[in-house]
């Protein structure tokens, strides 16, 4: 049975990450080791999916198409976070903000209707943030760097768009192509 890899997700403009992602990596490359989000995968996501048979694509895209498009809806993507936290990094990321709340209604629509397709509901708090980096070990200066950073605004983009992505695992990091 041929599965693939699916999440639901929205791509950022990555121009608004060009003039600060190099000082950024830079500036924690001296507090800390891990993989980075290469520029064209910046993203972030509604519902991982994970490995799905080929065959139920179809229905999900037919319950989900309302939705599957390019919303007008302001996004402002800033401030910077840690899962779980500053103290204990794992991941960095930069929260996602909108204030006509397109994204949580997404995200609530999304939870619903694979839910009735049998995926499970999200059990965390759904938080839109872009990972920039998967941390690997890092020393007690973090925290310092991580400072310099925690207001940082990227930028807004005026519109997004909701995509059925799929995601292909190599050893050079992901490869992610949008099927709807």
């Amino acid at each position: 049975m041929e599965t693939k890899r699916l999440f639901l997700g929205t791509f950022v403009d990555n121009t608004l990450f060009s003039p600060v992602f190099n000082n950024i990596a830079e500036d924690f490359s001296k507090v800390c080791t891990g993989k980075w989000t290469e520029l064209e995968n910046l993203h972030f996501t509604y519902k991982f999916l994970g490995n799905v048979e080929v065959e139920k694509i179809p229905e999900i895209y037919t319950l989900l198409r309302p939705i599957l498009r390019e919303f007008k809806s302001v996004i402002s993507i800033k401030g910077m976070g840690c899962f779980p936290n500053a103290n204990k990094p794992r991941t960095l990321f930069v929260k996602i903000f909108n204030n006509e709340r397109n994204i949580f209604k997404s995200f609530n629509k999304i939870d619903r209707d694979m839910e009735s397709l049998g995926f499970p509901k999200e059990k965390n708090k759904f938080q839109p943030h872009v990972s920039l980096l998967r941390i690997k070990t890092y020393t007690p200066e973090f925290i310092n760097v991580f400072n310099n950073y925690k207001e940082i605004n990227i930028g807004l983009m005026s519109t997004f768009r909701l995509s059925l992505i799929e995601s292909t695992l190599t050893n050079e990091g992901p490869i992610y192509k949008v099927l709807y």
